[in-house]
């Protein structure tokens, strides 16, 4: 019993669950001076369809006004337009949706379980993930493009996948990225 209570705090400290809430990194910005366009972009509905999008919402908005801005697309960017000020405008709504799926090979990795309880370092793990980010793009109500966004990733971890999530997590960033450049490049085109 004694060596049991040993394990406890070792196991606490670990988390071996992937967040998904990954939100792509910021980008470096673009050249704001000249735009593609003199009208502003108001970011209209953003749904994320999960059980845990509180404040995780907010965040992809801000993260994606950020890009949008950084992009040159737009000569300004706002979550919010007061309609009396400004009567030419584009509009995006976005709904995104989100599938993580990870699996065990537990012929290797049983020991892990029994009787090298959380020492044993072969653990192997691999983890798909797939974002699908659905946006309408308006110009003063009027539908320009409509259009689904499917971006794919996958990775592997061999040893301490339970306890090592970091590379899962640059996965998740990095294809939710892929998603939002797609996105502006193809905002671009509709320009």
């Amino acid at each position: 019993m004694r060596s049991f209570a040993y394990y406890v705090p070792f196991l606490l400290l670990f988390h071996c669950a992937v967040d998904l809430r990954q939100v792509p990194p910021p980008s470096p910005n673009g050249n704001t001076n000249r735009t593609q366009t003199n009208l502003p972009l108001v970011i209209g509905k953003f749904e994320i369809i999960s059980a845990d999008r509180g404040v995780y919402t907010d965040a992809w908005r801000m993260a994606l006004k950020g890009h949008l801005t950084s992009s040159g697309l737009f000569s300004n960017v706002v979550t919010e337009l007061d309609p009396k000020t400004t009567s030419d405008f584009y509009t995006i709504d976005i709904e995104m949706k989100t599938h993580y799926n990870d699996k065990y090979n537990w012929w290797y990795t049983w020991p892990v379980l029994w009787p090298f309880t959380g020492i044993w370092p072969i653990q192997y793990r691999e983890a798909e993930y797939k974002v699908e980010f659905k946006y309408s793009f308006f110009k003063n109500k009027s539908l320009l493009k409509e259009e689904t966004i499917t971006k794919k990733g996958e990775t592997h971890e061999f040893l301490y996948g339970l306890y090592k999530v970091r590379n899962f997590h640059r996965m998740i960033e990095e294809t939710n990225l892929e998603a939002v450049r797609s996105c502006i490049q193809n905002l671009s085109e509709s320009l």
